[in-house]
């Protein structure tokens, strides 16, 4: 395992978006947090859907961790599939401090104060882009060892990058802005919320923009 793979450990769960919602049958999709170690310890990014706990403590049993080393947890978006289990990291990891995008932070139900974000903050060997358009407040991270988590702003399908779906994005047009935006950084890796890592992003990223015609 690399140094780079190293640093980084996905939580993937399986979500159920019932008929009706995003088409007219029921959708099963993967939704991904991460654990993100640092030289302190251990960052959250995301706190997946409601009842994460259970799933998020295997991820740190994986890497050898407890929920006494999150030092951080990090909200991409205030969508339920990311931020409904607050509340059990939360009530697991007391000592941690929990962030979000300035313009989302006040969206999301928290017992904790959230420290809001917004560009070129950093929250320990990360660097907060901004990147509206998914919702007002969406943030990407982007790590010192050149991966960048890109939240929802893009996913992928079977392999292939795709936009976010439309009638889950709240601005389409700072949305394109925000891709954009992630093609500029050229990162190593980008790590997608819904879908799994596929090879060459950045490439990948830029023949998406550049295809006009693409859903």
């Amino acid at each position: 395992m690399s140094h780079a793979q190293s640093q980084v450990e996905p939580v993937i769960q399986e979500l159920r978006i019932p008929a009706g919602i995003a088409g007219p049958v029921e959708v099963t999709m993967d939704v991904r947090c991460f654990l993100v170690h640092h030289a302190a310890g251990v960052l959250l990014i995301d706190a997946g859907p409601r009842g994460s706990g259970e799933a998020i403590e295997a991820g740190l049993d994986r890497v050898g961790a407890g929920w006494d080393d999150i030092t951080d947890v990090v909200l991409t978006h205030w969508h339920p599939d990311h931020v409904d289990g607050l509340a059990e990291v939360v009530a697991r990891s007391p000592q941690a401090e929990f962030w979000a995008g300035a313009a989302d932070a006040p969206e999301i139900r928290s017992a904790v104060p959230l420290r809001p974000l917004v560009e070129g903050d950093r929250v320990r060997n990360l660097r907060v882009v901004q990147t509206p358009g998914h919702t007002a407040g969406h943030i990407s991270l982007l790590h010192d060892g050149g991966m960048l988590f890109v939240g929802d702003s893009v996913v992928t399908v079977g392999g292939v990058m795709r936009r976010a779906p439309e009638q889950f994005t709240a601005d389409s047009v700072a949305a394109e802005e925000s891709l954009l935006k992630l093609s500029l950084l050229e990162p190593d890796r980008m790590l997608f919320s819904h879908g799994p890592e596929i090879a060459d992003p950045a490439g990948e990223l830029r023949r998406l923009l550049a295809a006009v015609n693409d859903g």
